[in-house]
């Protein structure tokens, strides 16, 4: 028995899990969990900020941003699942005289900042709030430095 699938879903052409990474402001899925996690990765290298919308399907361990259910007189597809693309953080930055390593799974981060642990992280796109020690840190992602009020910081 192979393990091809019977048919390969297509748009424009070309296969959904091959298309290229193109930029876009929102992406709305209609596709099953297992077409949705081959679909992840490209979706994950989008702009960050890129909002997807999915009809009832998950992506896997990526939970969403937010769920919505609908009830009467919907009898099924009737949860809206969405997601921000979050920005790459995960690696070392340098905070100022200290050294701010992060970890990254998808929306959700965490840390150390010296030897203080990063806590409460979370990325909405380009937009970043993490807790080290008793200072909030709030700020924006742009590539190899983020900057908030009174701080900033660039990848090592």
């Amino acid at each position: 028995m192979s393990n091809t699938p019977p048919f390969e879903v297509e748009s424009a052409g070309s296969s959904v899990v091959a298309m290229p990474a193109s930029p876009s402001a929102m992406i709305t899925l209609f596709l099953l969990p297992d077409i949705n996690l081959r679909l992840r990765p490209k979706l994950l290298d989008l702009k960050p900020g890129t909002r997807i919308a999915s009809n009832t399907f998950t992506m896997g361990d990526w939970e969403p941003d937010s769920r919505a259910e609908t009830t009467s007189p919907c009898t099924s597809w009737c949860t809206a699942l969405s997601w921000v693309v979050p920005a790459k953080v995960a690696g070392t930055w340098q905070l100022g005289e200290q050294t701010l390593t992060l970890t990254q799974q998808y929306q959700v981060i965490s840390g150390t900042l010296g030897s203080t642990p990063v806590t409460n992280g979370k990325l909405n796109g380009e937009e970043i709030v993490f807790t080290a020690g008793s200072q909030k840190f709030t700020g924006r992602v742009n590539g190899a430095s983020m900057t908030g009020s009174g701080w900033s910081a660039t990848k090592k």
